[in-house]
C-alpha cells in the first residue's frame, strides 16, 4: 500500500493533464461510438492532441500554449484532409511533410511548446492526407477534427487553476536565426528520410518521415540517440500490445474503447518516459488507422516498425550532419 501511495504521489503532476487529454478524446470519441462512426476516431485522436499542450498551471499561459498548439495541428491536419482526395504519395507527400515539419518547428521553438518538435503536426498531415476518402474531402472528419481540438482548449480552461503567482513552465524565446536554422534542419532531415524511402519504394512513406523527426526534439547527439532508442523500444513494445489485442478479436466498438483508454497513459508518460508513452500510443496509431481504412491489414504493423527504425536511424545521422552544435533545451518546469 505504501509503494502504491508513493507511485500515485510521484505521478500527480502527470495525472491531471492526462485526465484532460483523455477526457478531450473520450467525450467526442464516445459520441462517435454511439452513432457508429468509428472510422472518424482518427480525426478525433489528432484533435485531442491539442490537449497535450495544456500543461502550464497558469490560465493565460496555458491558453496561449494550446492556441499555438492548435494552430500547428489544425493547419497541418486540415491541409492533409483537403489534399486527401488527391491520394498523396511519393514526392507530393514528401513536399507537404517538409513544409509542415518546418512550420511546426518554427512555432514550437519560438513559443517553447511542450511537447516540442514537429512530430504530431507532421504525423497529422501524413496520416489524414493519405486516408482513402474518395473524390471529395471528408467534411465529417474535418468537423470532428476541429470540434475535438476546440473542445480540448475548453477543457484546459475549465480546469482548476492555482494562484496567479504560481510559476509555470519556463520557456526560452530563441532568436529568429536559431529558430530558422533548426527549421532548416527539419527540412533537411525529412528530405533525406523521404528520399531514401521513395528510392527504396517504401509503401507507407509517412512512417519513415515521422520516425526521422523524433530524435530532433533532443538538443544533443546523446539526447538524440536516447530519444531514438525510446522510439524504437516503445514501438516494439506497442506492437506486442497490439498483437495481444488482435488475439482477443475485439469488435469495432471494443477497438474504439481501447483507443479511448490508451490515450490516458500516453499523455501521462509523454514527459516522464517517452518510450513507455509510445508503447501505448503505437497501438492507438495503428488501430485508429485501421478503423478509418479497413483495407489495411496486419502488414501495416511491420511497415510501421521497419519505417520507424529506418527513420530514426536516418534522423540521427542527418541531424549529426546538419546540426552539430548542442542546442539549449527548455526547462521542464511545473505542470498542472
Amino acid at each position: 500500500m505504501a509503494n502504491w501511495q508513493l507511485f500515485l504521489i510521484s505521478h500527480v503532476p502527470e495525472i491531471r493533464p492526462a485526465l484532460r487529454v483523455g477526457l478531450g478524446l473520450a467525450v467526442p470519441g464516445a459520441a462517435l461510438l454511439v452513432v457508429g462512426r468509428t472510422d472518424l476516431l482518427v480525426y478525433a485522436v489528432f484533435g485531442s492532441v491539442v490537449g497535450m499542450y495544456g500543461r502550464d498551471p497558469r490560465r493565460l499561459q496555458r491558453f496561449k500554449n494550446q492556441v499555438h498548439g492548435a494552430v500547428m495541428m489544425l493547419c497541418a491536419g486540415i491541409c492533409g484532409i483537403m489534399l486527401a482526395p488527391f491520394e498523396l504519395h511519393g514526392w507530393s507527400l514528401l513536399a507537404g511533410g517538409m513544409l509542415w515539419a518546418a512550420f511546426s518547428s518554427v512555432v514550437a521553438d519560438r513559443y517553447g511548446l511542450k511537447p516540442g518538435g514537429a512530430f504530431f503536426p507532421l504525423f497529422a498531415f501524413c496520416a489524414l492526407g493519405t486516408l482513402p476518402v474518395g473524390e471529395h474531402p471528408a467534411v465529417d472528419g474535418l468537423a470532428t477534427f476541429v470540434v475535438t481540438a476546440l473542445f480540448s482548449i475548453v477543457l484546459g480552461q475549465a480546469a482548476k487553476f492555482g494562484p496567479s503567482t504560481e510559476r509555470g513552465v519556463e520557456t526560452i524565446a530563441f532568436p529568429w536565426p536559431n529558430v530558422l536554422r533548426r527549421a532548416g534542419t527539419y527540412l533537411a532531415v525529412v528530405l533525406v528520410a523521404g528520399t531514401v524511402g521513395i528510392t527504396l519504394q517504401v509503401e507507407h512513406l509517412q512512417w519513415i518521415m515521422v520516425g526521422a523527426v523524433v530524435p530532433l526534439a533532443a538538443g544533443s547527439a546523446r539526447g538524440r540517440l536516447k530519444r531514438g532508442a525510446h522510439r524504437i523500444a516503445g514501438t516494439l513494445v506497442g506492437m506486442g500490445v497490439l498483437l495481444g489485442i488482435y488475439y482477443l478479436r475485439p469488435s469495432e466498438l471494443m477497438l474504439g474503447l481501447v483507443i479511448l483508454a490508451l490515450m490516458f497513459p500516453t499523455e501521462a508518460y509523454m514527459v516522464r518516459n517517452y518510450g513507455l508513452a509510445l508503447s501505448f500510443f503505437t497501438p492507438v496509431i495503428i488501430l485508429m488507422l485501421q478503423l478509418a481504412n479497413p483495407t489495411l491489414g496486419v502488414q501495416v504493423m511491420w511497415d510501421c516498425a521497419i519505417g520507424n527504425l529506418l527513420g530514426v536511424i536516418l534522423g540521427i545521422a542527418a541531424a549529426a550532419v546538419f546540426e552539430r552544435r548542442p542546442r539549449t533545451q527548455y526547462a521542464s518546469g511545473a505542470v498542472g
